[in-house]
């Protein structure tokens, strides 16, 4: 008697083992796994970079001469389009002064508002070496006036909030736009840029102490002048210069932007560091 051939069934078998284990996979791939999520592209806003160039400098000439960051800031933007005009490109000019800088100009058509129209006529405008001269000369113009009146722009210089400045600006005829305050006030309150108005945190408060700790190295180990954001402060140098021996704290300061250790080794005053630097050595 002949045995029956067995490939078929096992031919059967084996597709059967092969669909199966398709669909098994097919489950999991549902169950355990996820199609590839689309990554996001962070793109980067020209208009916030002009902004964060010049917002420093334009802190600094508020610190020592009281105009308000926003409005530099403001009047830039309008009077350059953004750092883009030909003015500004070429003769890294930023608020359309005329004149000349360090006896050099620079020739560009430029409108003007005359007798209810504007009109475009050919000026010589100050030529700088950078943006930064531009925002020095424009401070300088603030603070000395004009030949004929050297107070023209006083209430801008001591004007506390930006809508106040923006309005005596156009008071003193700094432009010939008669919407000119209007459209300073929208770009400011647009851009949000009153709160580069803000130099210094508000101290909250500012304690003694007589405690011993020691630096955690892994944490940001900057040490200040000051602390961040008050007046006077700089990076002086860093904690981890000095390994994790103890240090002595001897003040406290809290302010908006956290809370900071003032800190010696021995009798060296070293500055203010995060508080979180220093872990305090408890019995």
């Amino acid at each position: 008697m002949r045995r029956r051939k067995k490939t078929p069934l096992l031919i059967g078998i084996l597709l059967a083992v092969v669909l199966l284990g398709g669909l098994a996979f097919f489950v999991a791939d549902k169950l355990f796994f996820t199609e590839d999520e689309p990554v996001e592209v962070t793109r980067v806003d020209p208009k916030q970079e002009f902004i964060e160039l010049l917002a420093g400098h334009a802190q600094q000439i508020q610190e020592q001469e009281g105009i308000l960051t926003s409005i530099t800031l403001a009047q830039a933007i309008l009077e350059s389009n953004w750092g883009n005009s030909g003015l500004a490109t070429e003769g890294r000019n930023l608020f359309g002064i005329k004149g000349r800088y360090q006896n050099d100009s620079i020739t560009m058509p430029t409108q003007e508002y005359e007798n209810d129209k504007w009109i475009t006529v050919d000026a010589a405008f100050r030529k700088y070496p950078t943006w930064f001269e531009s925002l020095d000369d424009h401070a300088s113009l603030f603070l000395k006036g004009t030949s004929w009146d050297k107070d023209k722009y006083h209430e801008v210089v001591q004007a506390k909030d930006h809508r106040t400045a923006a309005n005596a600006l156009q008071k003193s005829g700094y432009a010939t736009d008669p919407g000119y305050a209007a459209k300073l006030i929208d770009l400011i309150e647009q851009r949000n840029l009153q709160a580069y108005d803000k130099i210094y945190d508000t101290i909250i408060s500012k304690k003694a102490m007589k405690e011993t700790g020691s630096p955690m190295l892994t944490k940001d180990t900057t040490i200040w002048s000051s602390p961040p954001r008050t007046k006077g402060a700089k990076k002086t140098n860093d904690l981890a210069k000095y390994g994790t021996g103890k240090v002595e704290i001897v003040q406290e300061m809290k302010t908006e932007n956290g809370s900071w250790y003032q800190i010696k080794s021995g009798s060296k005053m070293l500055g203010w560091v995060n508080k979180d630097v220093i872990r305090i050595k408890t019995l």
